[in-house]
C-alpha cells in the first residue's frame, strides 16, 4: 500500500509542478520501484522493452508514417475541398468543413494530434480571416480532432488491443458509429452557435463541383476502405494494415507527383519524431501500470467498486466518469496504459463485451485531450489560432459536455458499438 501511495502522490505532485508527463510518470515509478526494495532497477528498462517489443505496436509508427505521407502528398487539402462541397453551405461553413474534414482524416492517420495539426494549419487561419471568433475556432478544431482515433484506423485501439488481446479489427469497426455520432453532434452544436453569432455560410456547391472534388479526393477516401476491407476479409492484420496504408500513401504521393525522392528524408524524419513522443510515454507508463498491478491495486479498486454496486450500468457510469476526470490530468495514451490492466478485468467481471469496453475507454479518455491542464488538442488549436487558453475556454466547455453526454449514451447502449462488428465480423 505504501508503494501505491508514493507512486500516485508523487506523480501528481510532479505533474502539477509542470514537469512533462513522461518524466513525471518515469520519476514517480523509479522512486516507487526503489521503495519496493525487492526488485532490481533493471526491471524498469525491461518493462519498457516488453511493452514496446510487440508485433501489434509496430502499427503505431506505420500509421503515423502513412498520415505524414498523405499530408505531404496534398491529401489533406483535397479532403478539405471535398468537405467544403458537402457542408460548406451550412451556417458556420468553415466550422462544418473542419468537422467533416476531421471525420474524413480519421480514416487516414489514426492520430488526434496529427489531424489537429494538419487540418488546423489550413483551416484555423481561414476561419479567423473570415471573421470567426477565436473561441469558436479553437473549440471546433480541438473537439473535432477527437474523432481521429475513434474512426479507424486508431493508434489507441491498436494499443488497447495489444494489452488485452481484444480484436483490434472489431474495435476498429466498433468505433465507426461512435465517431459518426461525435461528428454529427459537433456539427449540430457548431451550427447553433454559428446562427446565434451570425457567422456566414458558403455558396452551395453544384453537383459538378461535388463530383470534381470527390474525384480529386478519391484515392484518399479509398484508404480506409482498403484497411477495413482487408481486416474484414482476413487478408492482413491491423499491423499489416499499417504497412499497407504507408505503402499506399507513398504510391499515391509518387503517382501524383506531390512526393519526390528528395522529400523522403523529411517525411521519415518527421514521422520518427512524431512516433517517439507517444512511444516514450507508452513505454514509461507501462512501468507505472505494472507497479500498480504487482501491488494488488486492481484488486483494491475492484473490491471498492463491487462494494459500491453490482449493477453493470452504475459501474460503467462510474468508470466513464473516472475516465473523464483522469483525462483532465493525464495524457490519453499514458492513462490507457495505466488504467486498462486495472479496469478491463473488472469490466469483464460485470459482463461487459470487451470490444464495447475497449471503445468506451478510448472515447472517454480522448475527451481529456480537449481540456486543460493536459489537453494537447486544446493547446495545438489555441497555438495555431494565436489565442490564450483562458480566453477561449468558455465555449470549449459546451463542446466537452456534449462529447461527454454522447459517451455516456454509448456506454449505456452497447449496441452502438457492437452491432456493426457483429454484422460484419460475427463478433
Amino acid at each position: 500500500m505504501t508503494v501505491i501511495v508514493i507512486l500516485i502522490v508523487l506523480f501528481f505532485v510532479l505533474m502539477f509542478t509542470g514537469m512533462p508527463i513522461a518524466v513525471a510518470i518515469g520519476a514517480s515509478s523509479i522512486v516507487a520501484l526503489l521503495v519496493q526494495g525487492n526488485l532490481p532497477g533493471i526491471v524498469a528498462s525491461q518493462r519498457i522493452f516488453v511493452m514496446l517489443d510487440s508485433f501489434s505496436m509496430m502499427a503505431v509508427p506505420l500509421f503515423i508514417l502513412s498520415g505524414e505521407a498523405m499530408t505531404r502528398g496534398g491529401i489533406t487539402k483535397k479532403l478539405v475541398m471535398f468537405s467544403s462541397t458537402l457542408v460548406g453551405h451550412f451556417k458556420g461553413g468553415l466550422a462544418q468543413i473542419s468537422i467533416m474534414s476531421s471525420m474524413l482524416m480519421a480514416g487516414v492517420s489514426g492520430s488526434a494530434s496529427a489531424d489537429c495539426s494538419a487540418l488546423g494549419s489550413i483551416l484555423i487561419p481561414s476561419m479567423i480571416d473570415e471573421g470567426y471568433d477565436k473561441d469558436y475556432v479553437v473549440a471546433v478544431m480541438a473537439s473535432a480532432s477527437t474523432i481521429g482515433p475513434i474512426i479507424p484506423p486508431s493508434i489507441m485501439m491498436v494499443l488497447y488491443g495489444s494489452m488485452t488481446s481484444v480484436s483490434v479489427g472489431q474495435m476498429f469497426i466498433g468505433g465507426i458509429i461512435p465517431g459518426l455520432l461525435f461528428g454529427i453532434a459537433l456539427m449540430l452544436l457548431s451550427h447553433r452557435v454559428a446562427v446565434k453569432r451570425g457567422y456566414p455560410a458558403r455558396k452551395r456547391a453544384t453537383l459538378s463541383e461535388i463530383w470534381k472534388a470527390f474525384k480529386d479526393a478519391f484515392w484518399a477516401l479509398l484508404m480506409p476502405i482498403i484497411i477495413i476491407g482487408g481486416l474484414l476479409s482476413g487478408i492482413f492484420t491491423p499491423t499489416e494494415a499499417g504497412a499497407v496504408a504507408a505503402a499506399y500513401a507513398f504510391l499515391i504521393g509518387f503517382a501524383t507527383g506531390n512526393i519526390k525522392l528528395s522529400d523522403l528524408k523529411d517525411i521519415f524524419y518527421k514521422s520518427a519524431i512524431a512516433t517517439t513522443i507517444p512511444m516514450l510515454i507508452i513505454g514509461i507508463a507501462s512501468i507505472f501500470g505494472w507497479l500498480l498491478t504487482i501491488n494488488n491495486f486492481p484488486d483494491l479498486v475492484g473490491g471498492v467498486l463491487h462494494g459500491i454496486t453490482s449493477n453493470p450500468n452504475v459501474f460503467i457510469v462510474v468508470i466513464v466518469t473516472f475516465y473523464l476526470i483522469i483525462g483532465l490530468f493525464m495524457e490519453s495514451n499514458a492513462a490507457l496504459i495505466i488504467m486498462v490492466p486495472i479496469l478491463a478485468p473488472m469490466a469483464a467481471s460485470y459482463g461487459f463485451n470487451p470490444v464495447h469496453f475497449g471503445v468506451i475507454t478510448v472515447v472517454a479518455l480522448l475527451i481529456g485531450a480537449v481540456t486543460p491542464p493536459v489537453g494537447i488538442l486544446l493547446f495545438i488549436s489555441a497555438s495555431l489560432a494565436k489565442a490564450k487558453i483562458g480566453a477561449v475556454m468558455r465555449l470549449v466547455w459546451p463542446y466537452v459536455l456534449l462529447l461527454a453526454a454522447i459517451t455516456y449514451v454509448i456506454a449505456l447502449v452497447p449496441g452502438i458499438v457492437t452491432w456493426l462488428p457483429g454484422l460484419l465480423m460475427g463478433g
